[in-house]
C-alpha cells in the first residue's frame, strides 16, 4: 500500500474506462458497479466512520482534515456520524485533483518526453502485459501511457481481487457527494505536480521504480501489504498506520525514498493549499491520502506549526 500514493485521483477515471467488465469470468477480478438502491441502503444502514479525522481551527473559523484511502469496498462508502457532520458543518470540499474531470485524467497520462521517457527492456515489457492479462485490462488501453503510469494501473487495480476497487474509493464518492449536495470542490495541486512525482527522476531512476512496481504484483507483495494496510485504514488505527514500517514489508532505502518523493516532498504544498482555503473564510472539508498524515512531515503536524489548532476527532466504538 505504500505506493498507493503513486495514483493522484485523477487517474480514477481513466480506470474506469481501461477496465473491462468482465465480471462473469471467473478469471478476472470483480469490478465495481453502480449500485442498486437496496444496495446503497444496506450500505448506509452499516455506515460508520473509518479512517481519521482531524478538525483544525484559527482566525475563530475550523475546517476538517480527512485521511482517505483510494480504493474502497460498497460497504465503505457511506460516511459515518462524525465525517457526515464535518461535511454538513463545511462549504468546500477539497482535494489533490478532481477525480471527476476528464481533462485532468487525460493530462495525467500523456505521453513523456523522448528525452524522459524510460527505454523499457522487452522482457519487461512482456512481463507487464502478461500482468495487465491477469488484470483484464486491454493492452492497447495502456500501450500509450507512460511507462510508470503502466505499472502504477496495474498496481492499483490489483487489490480488485480483494474486493478494494478504486470505484469505492473515498475520493470518488466524496465528489459525488459535493455534486449532489451543491458543494464547490477544491484542488491544492496541480497535474504537474503528481506527475513530477510519480514521473520525477531520470529515466534510469523511473525504470528501477517501474521494476520494484512489478516484482511487488508478480510476488503477491504488493497485495498482501495492500489488503492489510486497507483493513488498518478502515479500523481508524492511526497508531498501526504510524507503525506501518514494521509490517509493510516496505522499508528498504529504495522505498524510503520512493515514498518521500511520491507523499513526503508534496506535504508542505499541501498544508500551504489548505491555508490558502482557509483564508477565504469559507469552511473547508479536506480529503488527501492518509500517508499524507503519518510522519515528521505529516500534514496535521505542518498545519500545527502554522498556527492552527489541529485535534483528532473521536469515531464512536463499533
Amino acid at each position: 500500500m505504500m505506493k498507493r500514493c503513486r495514483v493522484g485521483y485523477a487517474l480514477f477515471l481513466l480506470l474506469a474506462v481501461c477496465t473491462t467488465n468482465l465480471g462473469a469470468e471467473s478469471v478476472c477480478p470483480p469490478v465495481a458497479t453502480v449500485p442498486t438502491r437496496a444496495q446503497l441502503h444496506e450500505a448506509a444502514l452499516r455506515a460508520r466512520d473509518r479512517g481519521v479525522l482531524w478538525r483544525f481551527e484559527r482566525d475563530g473559523r475550523h475546517g476538517y482534515l480527512y485521511g482517505t484511502l483510494h480504493i474502497g469496498k460498497l460497504e465503505w462508502a457511506m460516511p459515518g456520524r462524525a465525517v457526515g457532520q464535518a461535511l454538513r458543518e463545511t462549504e468546500i470540499i477539497a482535494m489533490e485533483l478532481d477525480p471527476t474531470d476528464p481533462s485532468v485524467a487525460k493530462a495525467m497520462n500523456a505521453p513523456q518526453s523522448a528525452q524522459d521517457t524510460p527505454a523499457v527492456p522487452s522482457q519487461l515489457w512482456r512481463r507487464l502485459r502478461a500482468l495487465a492479462t491477469n488484470a483484464c485490462v486491454p493492452w492497447e488501453n495502456l500501450q500509450a501511457m507512460p511507462p510508470m503510469m503502466i505499472g502504477t494501473t496495474l498496481e492499483i487495480l490489483e487489490p480488485r481481487w480483494d474486493g478494494l476497487d478504486v470505484g469505492y474509493g473515498n475520493e470518488v464518492i466524496l465528489a459525488g457527494l459535493a455534486k449532489v449536495s451543491g458543494k464547490e470542490v477544491a484542488v491544492l495541486e496541480t497535474v504537474a505536480t503528481q506527475r513530477a512525482a510519480l514521473l520525477g527522476g531520470s529515466p534510469a531512476e523511473q525504470l528501477a521504480r517501474l521494476e520494484r512496481i512489478v516484482s511487488g504484483l508478480e510476488t503477491g507483495k504488493s497485495r498482501k501489504s495492500t489488503a492489510l494496510f486497507a483493513e488498518t485504514w478502515a479500523n481508524a488505527d492511526l497508531g498501526r498506520l504510524e507503525r506501518y514500517r514494521e509490517w509493510c514489508e516496505c522499508d528498504t532505502p529504495d522505498d524510503r525514498a520512493d515514498l518521500e518523493q511520491l507523499a513526503f516532498a508534496r506535504n508542505p504544498g499541501l498544508a500551504a493549499g489548505i491555508e490558502d482555503l482557509h483564508r477565504t473564510g469559507r469552511r473547508v472539508f479536506v480529503a488527501i491520502g492518509i500517508l499524507h498524515m503519518v510522519g515528521d512531515k505529516a500534514v496535521p503536524k505542518l498545519l500545527a506549526a502554522r498556527g492552527f489548532k489541529v485535534e483528532r476527532v473521536a469515531f464512536d466504538v463499533p
